[in-house]
């Protein structure tokens, strides 16, 4: 089965019953079985007052998303899982993206699902051929410089554009 990417949380009948309810954080009940998310971290809030399932309230790490779905408290699992991708200082997280999923674990006594954070960085696929095209629409290598430079980061080292580019470098003056 295919895996289905979304980016906000989803309500109806044929979601989980759960996501009528705990609008708060985010869950595993927010994805159905062979959906992930695929989110951008807006801020880390290390000591963030939570109210547990039995009504007392402790400090936990909580993530904030900009897209528009719920924070999620952090666990351990996948703290030590962001800090292989993006270091151990939470504010190089910010504008980073992650992708969720659900998996059952063994906590509390139980076999329950719980999120994870993907292990490895989420991959951008780049429209090569907008950018392409802009190179090809240069008619100096200053303007091919000044077009290229101005691309972001995942066209700059895409492959295709960096061959479009330099094939354009032997040809402009």
């Amino acid at each position: 089965m295919m895996t289905k990417i979304i980016s906000k949380k989803e309500k109806g009948t044929n979601r989980h019953w759960k996501n009528f309810i705990d609008k708060e954080y985010l869950g595993s009940h927010n994805l159905e079985k062979g959906e992930e998310m695929l989110l951008t971290i807006e801020k880390f809030i290390g000591e963030e007052e939570v109210k547990g399932t039995d009504g007392k309230a402790s400090n936990k790490p909580v993530l904030y998303f900009t897209e528009n779905v719920p924070k999620m408290i952090m666990n351990i699992t996948n703290g030590n899982t962001i800090t292989a991708l993006y270091g151990t200082h939470p504010d190089d997280w910010v504008g980073k993206q992650v992708q969720i999923f659900a998996t059952p674990v063994k906590a509390f006594g139980k076999t329950q699902d719980a999120l994870r954070i993907r292990d490895f960085k989420p991959r951008i696929d780049t429209d090569t051929k907008l950018y392409i095209d802009k190179l090809n629409a240069t008619k100096t290598l200053e303007e091919l410089k000044t077009i290229f430079s101005s691309f972001p980061r995942s066209a700059q080292t895409n492959a295709e554009v960096v061959s479009a580019k330099d094939a354009l470098k032997l040809t402009l003056k």
